[in-house]
């Protein structure tokens, strides 16, 4: 939770940052100034996350979207948080982590070429 949390923090605390990736990662006490985000942004959530509900998700891209940034969001169905860290067998999805991994190097690809 909070590894994205920071990640979204420093992209709008840094115009340098040229393209961010959140992995489940928003925290309700850090509140990043979306309108200093200069980097798209491209999110990756889990259907069974307690504590980042899809929801929460939805009104992140709903908030990014208003802002006038450039967003796409992914909410794996069925998915645990940490569906992505292998160390945790418990909630890795390999399908999920693969198709993020994918679609992640393809978005760095298109947006830092």
């Amino acid at each position: 939770m909070y590894g994205g949390a920071i990640i979204a923090y420093a992209a709008c605390a840094n115009e340098n940052v040229g393209a961010c990736v959140n992995y489940y990662g928003i925290h309700p006490d850090v509140k990043p100034n979306l309108a200093t985000l200069q980097a798209p942004v491209l999110g990756f959530f889990a259907e069974k996350d307690s504590s980042v509900p899809p929801v929460a998700a939805r009104q992140l891209e709903t908030d990014l979207k208003a802002a006038g940034k450039k967003v796409e969001i992914h909410i794996y169905e069925g998915a645990d948080h940490a569906f992505f860290n292998n160390t945790r067998p418990e909630v890795f999805n390999a399908v999920y982590a693969q198709d993020s991994w994918t679609k992640m190097l393809t978005f760095f690809h298109a947006e830092l070429s």
